[in-house]
């Protein structure tokens, strides 16, 4: 005969086992819902080997150099080093288009800043090359790339600082074909991937000694795949965490290197949200300037990107964004057609 006893006995075990049941439930959905990233090491996916004096590594066979377009070459655009500063090593490399639809009208000045996540790459890295020697000759433009100096051996802000003063360089015109070829009126800062990080803030810089820099004129930021980080994860970067391009644990490798020793991603070259952005934003306004973005969703860096154009405009900026559909990191600079299609967004920018 079963008793009341009984019967509740049977009902409490069937509530101890549905607790049991809906638990391993939850945790498979956990396990689900979180990517497995996978155990690479960071230093070997970038081909560096980190020193003990805090210093990198960097294997030269992963990191070859090309010297500039001279005469001889069937590059679409000449090109020549300039040492601007030598204990600091910092350098440009000007290019100029071999052929201008009008000889006698001077062409608008971009000063380019490369990526490489602060760490690698230079104005000789063959896909940087090749990138700027195309916008000059598409775009009709003198191009000034330039090499700044890299964490971890000089971290942030020695690469703001070196890009600053390749800027003051450009304003002496102290260069025979910069003075000669160059638009005074017409400069535009272009930053890819690191080197957007750069331009944003070395653009922030700008905009409170602006009058230092006359009569060089600089009223458009144009910043691609730009480099921005934070402590908290975004969608995008849990997404992608495994990207073939830029996985997480890379990520974080290269703003560990760069950022000053003693701060994490909340800082503020890092982070352009922290204390809802930097107050200068409000004099970049004032000046009328346009500020560009492009981006990819295929890209970890995509929510940062998208967030950061809504930041921009929410305190009064004229932004112009171009984002795409799948895609990768750094593709504007790799592939021609989507090259092609930046340098018409970056055309705009050149009026």
């Amino acid at each position: 005969m079963i008793t009341t006893k009984s019967i509740l006995l049977i009902f409490l075990l069937i509530f101890l086992i549905s607790i049991q049941l809906l638990l391993l439930t939850r945790k498979s959905t956990i396990k689900m819902s979180f990517p497995i990233i996978n155990q690479i090491d960071p230093y070997k996916f970038l081909h560096i080997i980190p020193n003990s004096d805090g210093t990198i590594t960097r294997l030269p066979q992963f990191y070859p150099t090309i010297p500039p377009s001279t005469t001889n070459s069937s590059s679409p655009s000449l090109s020549k080093d300039v040492v601007i500063n030598p204990d600091k090593n910092i350098s440009i490399r000007i290019y100029l288009p071999r052929i201008r639809p009008d000889p006698f009208k001077k062409l608008p000045i971009i000063v380019f800043v490369h990526g490489g996540g602060f760490i690698l790459c230079s104005v000789g890295t063959p896909v940087v090359h090749e990138f700027c020697s195309s916008a000059a000759s598409q775009l009709t433009a003198l191009v000034v790339s330039v090499e700044y100096r890299l964490a971890p051996e000089h971290r942030l802000p020695h690469a703001y600082d070196d890009v600053l003063e390749a800027l003051t360089w450009v304003n002496e015109g102290k260069n025979e074909w910069v003075n000669k070829y160059g638009d005074f009126s017409r400069c535009v800062l272009v930053g890819e991937s690191a080197g957007g990080n750069i331009v944003y803030h070395v653009g922030l810089m700008l905009a409170v000694k602006i009058n230092d820099f006359r009569p060089l004129i600089i009223t458009r930021l144009v910043l691609i795949q730009p480099y921005f980080g934070g402590f908290d994860r975004t969608e995008s970067e849990v997404r992608l965490v495994n990207d073939p391009v830029l996985p997480l644990v890379v990520n974080d490798l290269m703003w560990d290197l760069s950022l000053p020793v003693g701060v994490n991603r909340s800082h503020e070259y890092c982070d352009p949200f922290v204390g809802g952005g930097s107050s200068l934003l409000d004099r970049v306004r004032d000046l009328g300037w346009w500020v560009g973005v492009t981006g990819c969703d295929g890209d970890p860096l995509f929510d940062r990107n998208v967030e950061f154009v809504k930041l921009l405009e929410k305190r009064g900026l004229d932004v112009k964004s171009k984002f795409d559909e799948g895609g990768y990191h750094g593709m504007f600079v790799s592939n021609a057609k989507k090259m092609e299609e930046l340098f018409e967004f970056i055309m705009q920018f050149l009026s």
